[in-house]
C-alpha cells in the first residue's frame, strides 16, 4: 500500500455562494368589486366583523359614523366611496388603521384577502389612468401572475 502525496490529491476548489437578499413588505390585502388592494401590515391594527356603527348627521358622504371599539372612538369610513370606486360593494369586514398623528380609523371593505410578503423592488407605480375608481389614493401597484394588487395610499386616504 502506497501513501498519497499532496499532489495527488485534488480537493474541489472552495465555492462561495452568495445569498442575495431582497427588502420586503408586508401587505394584508382585500376585495372591493373586482380590484384587489393592499394596505402595509404594519398600518393594520385589527381586523373585525360585525361592529356596530352610529351614524355621524352631516358628515362627508364616505363616513359610515363611528365605533366603539373598546372604550375608543373610530371614524368608520368607507373605503369604496372614498377611492370613488365605481362598483356596488357589500361591506362586511372592518380594517382598524393606526395613524400616527390621529385616532385610529376603521376601513369597511367587502372581503380581507391573503398575506403578501412584496419585493420592495417589484413595486412599480401605477398606470396613467385606472378604470372604475380614483388613481390618486393608489401609491404604487405589484402584478401577481393573475391579477393587480393596488397598494393604497393610507396617509392620503385619512387626510
Amino acid at each position: 500500500m502506497t501513501l498519497a502525496k499532496n499532489e495527488d490529491i485534488k480537493l474541489p476548489e472552495k465555492t462561495t455562494k452568495e445569498i442575495s437578499t431582497q427588502e420586503t413588505m408586508t401587505f394584508v390585502t382585500f376585495y372591493m368589486g373586482e380590484f384587489l388592494f393592499g394596505i402595509p401590515a404594519e398600518k393594520i391594527m385589527e381586523i373585525n366583523k360585525d361592529i356596530e356603527i352610529t351614524p355621524v348627521p352631516l358628515s362627508d358622504d364616505y363616513i359610515l359614523g363611528i365605533m366603539n371599539l373598546r372604550g375608543q372612538i373610530v371614524t368608520v369610513m368607507d373605503l369604496a366611496k372614498k377611492v370613488q370606486l365605481k362598483t356596488e360593494i357589500v361591506p362586511k369586514i372592518n380594517l382598524i388603521i393606526k395613524s400616527e398623528d390621529e385616532a385610529p380609523v376603521s376601513f369597511v371593505v367587502e372581503q380581507v384577502g391573503e398575506i403578501l410578503e412584496i419585493p420592495v423592488a417589484k413595486l412599480e407605480k401605477p398606470p396613467e389612468k385606472i378604470e372604475g375608481l380614483s388613481r390618486e389614493y393608489i401609491k404604487n401597484v405589484y402584478q401577481l401572475p393573475d391579477r393587480l394588487v393596488l397598494i393604497l395610499d393610507v396617509e392620503k386616504i385619512i387626510n
